[in-house]
């Protein structure tokens, strides 16, 4: 019993440490990357230097390949923090954050890179951008690499997991004087998660369960291009009863893209439940 007890607490901590230096962002779809960015390109750093105060260095890309369409330049330039921490005079006083970038004069990287206040900018910290001399560019990253200029935003369906660089969407039909006509019933198993797909105009098209429908996923760009209602299981009672509730949620904000303001399909999650002791209808967005 020691033992296992031990090796618990083994694992809890290793977890713990994990969670603990492990950079808070979410995976971006290679993609919506290119689709965002200015320039994508595979380089080698040829130059490195540092700021006087230590607290920032610039590196210089000379571009072997260019990826996406408009101007080629030969070589871009790029101010990174360093990958110590430095006081103001330039002294060492500590390690760097994990989610430090580290470039070093020689490597080869693959940067996906965009303006923010008018400076170009990249991380390989929730960024498709690596560098090679480590990391291998995948046969799918690769696809869409190849075919990244010839994507079309619009032609594809977004939900949580594509989120990076949307709005988030609320409903405009009021929502609270739906559920408070719901029905009051000694349901079995009063909880549900509902997945709504909406159209580029904002209306509710679709209505199902969590499990109830399929998607039909581009080849290349690996994102969602048809929605379908497919259950899997027979409708419990309050599962039936929910829909009807939701397919009142006629109205939907637009989800657009910040970049061009294209308006898109998008999937909506919504939980529901029925509180059996205050008998009322709830839901979380």
């Amino acid at each position: 019993m020691a033992q296992i007890m031990k090796k618990s607490l083994i694992i809890l901590i290793f977890l713990f440490t994990i969670k603990t230096l492990a950079c808070d962002c979410q995976d971006v779809n290679p993609v919506i990357e290119f689709y965002e960015s200015d320039y994508v390109f595979v380089g080698k750093i040829i130059s490195k230097t540092y700021a006087k105060d230590s607290l920032t260095y610039k590196v210089t890309f000379n571009i072997s390949k260019h990826y996406k369409n408009g101007d080629f330049p030969k070589e871009l330039e790029f101010e990174l923090n360093s990958e110590g921490k430095f006081n103001s005079e330039g002294k060492y006083i500590g390690k760097a954050s994990n989610c430090d970038l580290q470039a070093e004069k020689g490597e080869v990287w693959l940067v996906y890179t965009r303006r923010y206040k008018g400076e170009l900018q990249f991380g390989s910290m929730c960024s498709n951008s690596k560098n090679l001399n480590y990391r291998k560019i995948g046969i799918n990253e690769q696809r869409i690499l190849n075919s990244g200029n010839s994507f079309k935003l619009e032609n594809y369906i977004y939900d949580y997991v594509y989120e990076n660089g949307f709005n988030y969407t609320k409903p405009i039909s009021n929502i609270d004087s739906i559920f408070q006509k719901g029905k009051i019933k000694d349901y079995e198993k009063p909880f549900t998660w509902l997945n709504l797909l909406i159209d580029k105009k904002g209306n509710l098209k679709y209505v199902t369960t969590y499990t109830g429908y399929q998607l039909k996923f581009d080849s290349i760009f690996n994102l969602p291009t048809e929605f379908k209602i497919k259950l899997r299981k027979p409708l419990t009672e309050f599962e039936k009863d929910a829909i009807k509730l939701v397919k009142k949620i006629k109205k939907w904000e637009i989800k657009r893209h910040e970049k061009i303001n294209i308006p898109v399909f998008y999937i909506r999650h919504l939980t529901i439940e029925f509180d059996k002791e205050k008998k009322i209808w709830k839901y979380e967005l």
